[in-house]
């Protein structure tokens, strides 16, 4: 019945074989609701600290097992001012450059973390230990100079660019106990500004972070007078920053914070001024991250609120500002005090949106620390004809705070339906130039009253609005391989670090938050739908509406069709070139046996401009 209504029915003699029929566009019955699980994608979420002490020679370090990590790296024992032992007898380093042993070392270290499917974030400082030996004795340096430290980072940097699939972001630590830059005499925003600005320079697809925004602006020059004047400058709503910022480029995309004073108080122990005139706030702060680190790696260890500051460390805090800055990754290690309070804090979210959730406060951050995908709609052809291209357009929402801050491959993935078994995948790239990292988070405006000094009068009761809920919209194509059989096919979509189904190992596969069904653990993809293969079908029928299929036929014969209710016809090779274009009577049988032997898109147009579009594998029926 439906191939009769479409005008497809071929009753004549000589046809050589079966006659084609349409397929329609469907959405596919799925869940498209968020499961509330808990579960890994690389390079966000809450990570594990592991501390090595890295010798001059070959040592085998092996990684935790976790999926996340924070490597926190000792080169202690290549400056000449670290110390460890007691203060009467006592070990130290020795200033030179960092050894082939050492980078062999810390190479095979980054290869574990490859093997085990993980993503770290490193930090390198010269604290033996990272147990804060000799700390908060001011005037004491750790550090062998700011010279040496200069040079590591390049040493460095020839390390991080071979593991930039690994690395999700490398902060500057280098100076202070435990890399937290405070307390060295070296430690201040001009050196650690130059040393951020060599990593910058020595590193090209990698996030990078510095511990302040003073740091980031001391990096990149913001300084329009020469007066260190740079805290001033850094304001995105600044005429000098904007005209700064576009002739830097790229490089200002990738640059973050590591925030190791987060949410400690409303300040983050110094992370912002408090006062937006002469140095760099929250606020300021918080619009340069939203704007210019919305692919870049924020986050750090969240900290007990300190006595006499106002409680910025709860998750309703978090829920607003943690979408702004696209915090991606805390430390689940500390502030204990403070995680132990998450973990036992029930939370009942305010905004429908999230209203979902009714888990505890740690659930809800872990969720959504990063990115949180959610597949809200798909549609494709039910029904698609040998070497066709299968198209996909689907509503992907990003429910958590941040966004994908590395690129990704995303490819398609077949499976034929084979009763209740699946078939050996087989892994197609998409036609068009799709990037995950488009697929943003929610975006929120402040509507809180400001101070004097720019800041939110009452941190307390932040209040906002949702302008922008993360659902994007996504258009795949591919092309069918001509060898692929006739039956049903499994479709997914499969996000991964290398695309290359099955050599790469699913390294950095991401998930989406739907049933967990959806996720086929063999190649790491998440299924949007199906469709049926068929050698019959051969149209395709683009945005035309029921009643025009009804004032308008087409009898597709091998080298011919015959016109009803229609005015005119145009032939299109599927570069868009029109082959053959005619004034058409009733009934009138155009030829089209001279045309390439090819796709064809067949057009009949009736006097009221409605049309009829047909996809015709000319020389194959």
């Amino acid at each position: 019945m439906l191939m009769k209504k479409l005008g497809l029915v071929a009753s004549f003699i000589g046809i050589l074989a079966s006659v084609p029929f349409a397929a329609s566009w469907v959405t596919q019955d799925l869940n498209y609701d968020d499961q509330l699980q808990t579960f890994y994608n690389p390079d966000r979420g809450f990570y594990v600290p592991q501390c090595i002490h890295f010798t001059t020679t070959s040592q085998d370090y092996a990684p935790y097992k976790d999926r996340f990590l924070q490597l926190r790296a000792d080169i202690s024992e290549f400056s000449s001012n670290s110390r460890w032992g007691d203060s009467a007898n006592y070990s130290h380093g020795a200033s030179q450059n960092l050894t082939d042993e050492f980078l062999t070392s810390f190479r095979n270290y980054l290869d574990k973390v490859r093997a085990n499917n993980a993503t770290i974030v490193v930090r390198f400082s010269y604290d033996p230990w990272y147990n804060g030996s000799w700390k908060y004795q001011k005037g004491f340096e750790m550090e062998p100079g700011q010279e040496w430290i200069l040079t590591h980072i390049r040493q460095l940097a020839e390390v991080y660019n071979e593991y930039e699939d690994v690395i999700t972001a490398v902060e500057l630590g280098m100076y202070g106990p435990y890399g937290e830059n405070h307390t060295s005499s070296l430690s201040g925003p001009a050196n650690a500004g130059e040393a951020l600005k060599e990593l910058i320079l020595n590193t090209d697809g990698i996030d990078v972070s510095g511990r302040t925004p003073a740091v980031v602006a001391r990096a990149f020059d913001f300084d329009d007078s020469g007066e260190n004047n740079y805290n001033v400058t850094f304001n995105i709503e600044n005429d000098y920053f904007i005209r700064k910022a576009d002739s830097i480029g790229k490089d200002i995309y990738r640059v973050g914070l590591f925030n190791d004073g987060y949410l400690g108080t409303q300040f983050d122990y110094g992370t912002w001024g408090s006062d937006c005139s002469t140095g760099i706030c929250r606020e300021e702060g918080v619009a340069w991250l939203e704007k210019y680190g919305i692919n870049a790696s924020y986050g750090g260890e969240a900290l007990a609120t300190a006595s006499g500051y106002k409680k910025i460390n709860n998750v309703e805090f978090l829920a607003y500002e943690g979408f702004r800055t696209h915090t991606n990754y805390l430390n689940v290690q500390w502030n204990n005090n403070l995680i132990d309070e998450w973990k036992n804090t029930r939370y009942h979210p305010a905004n429908a949106m999230d209203s979902a959730y009714d888990s505890t406060a740690f659930k809800y951050i872990d969720d959504h620390l990063g990115y949180r995908y959610v597949l809200k709609d798909s549609k494709m052809m039910d029904s698609l004809g040998i070497a066709s291209d299968l198209e996909l357009h689907l509503k992907i929402q990003n429910v958590g705070f941040g966004n994908m801050t590395k690129p990704r491959k995303v490819t398609l993935v077949l499976r034929k339906i084979l009763g209740e078994d699946l078939g050996e995948p087989i892994e197609l790239s998409q036609s068009g130039s799709f990037d995950m990292q488009e697929v943003h988070s929610r975006t929120v405006k402040l509507k809180s009253t400001l101070d004097a000094n720019g800041n939110i009068a009452d941190f307390e009761n932040v209040q906002y609005e949702i302008t922008f809920d993360g659902t994007n919209d996504v258009s795949l194509k591919a092309r069918l391989p001509d060898s692929l059989s006739e039956g049903d096919y499994a479709v997914y979509m499969r996000i991964s670090q290398y695309g290359n189904w099955p050599e790469d190992g699913n390294y950095s596969c991401v998930r989406f938050a739907n049933d967990s069904a959806y996720f086929d653990t063999l190649t790491g993809a998440n299924y949007v739908g199906k469709f049926t293969l068929s050698s019959k079908i051969t149209t395709k029928i683009s945005s035309v509406q029921k009643k025009d299929f009804e004032k308008i036929s087409m009898r597709v014969f091998e080298n011919s069709l015959q016109i009803s209710n229609a005015s005119q016809i145009q032939i299109f090779d599927l570069n868009g070139m029109i082959l053959l274009q005619k004034n058409v009577r009733q009934n009138e049988v155009v030829p089209f046996e001279d045309l390439p032997k090819t796709k064809l898109l067949l057009k009949a147009t009736n006097k009221e401009n409605h049309s009829l579009k047909i996809l015709v594998n000319h020389g194959k029926l």
